[in-house]
């Protein structure tokens, strides 16, 4: 039994150098849920004592709170990152389509949406017209990613970006 549920109407498959990815088998129409993750929630301290290929199949969400998988791997873990995704997060642990998804298209979400910690920073080869190079634990506080993914953020990074919009300092969240 796997930690995570997946939509039935999803497989794995071969996404090019990104080795393998997840794909629609149907159009799904915007706003349907796709995944929740489940698994273990680890403290900062904690999680930074995993072993890095454990990290990478984790997900910020909270400040001080990260959801791990299990060891084994799981298909929920195979969403890939992309500059320009069709899914974003709702609340803390779900995945949700942000427009209509093609059948056969990768179901992909950028890593902004739940990451502030540095743990899965990366050179991004998605290839999109927006691809950003890299992947950062601050790109969540770039005003343009903010305003293209409102209402898409984990919970804690969308208290975080308001708590910026509202504060004097950067520094005070950093």
């Amino acid at each position: 039994m796997y930690h995570s549920w997946l939509s039935p109407d999803i497989v794995v498959g071969p996404a090019g150098a990104k080795g393998v990815g997840l794909f629609a088998t149907r159009v799904f129409e915007r706003g349907e849920i796709v995944t929740g993750f489940g698994g273990h929630v680890l403290s900062t301290s904690d999680f930074h004592q995993l072993p890095e290929h454990r990290q990478t199949h984790s997900l910020q969400i909270a400040e001080n709170l990260f959801m791990v998988a299990p060891i084994t791997e799981e298909p929920a873990d195979m969403f890939n990152h992309s500059c320009e995704p069709n899914l974003g997060i709702h609340g803390s642990v779900m995945l949700v389509t942000m427009r209509p998804v093609a059948q056969g298209e990768e179901l992909t979400f950028d890593y902004a949406m739940c990451d502030a910690d540095g743990y899965d920073e990366f050179d991004c080869h998605c290839a999109t017209s927006r691809c950003r190079n890299k992947v950062t634990s601050s790109d969540w506080m770039d005003p343009e990613l903010q305003a293209r993914y409102r209402g898409y953020f984990s919970a804690y990074l969308a208290q975080r970006i308001e708590t910026l919009r509202l504060s004097p300092t950067v520094d005070s969240l950093m």
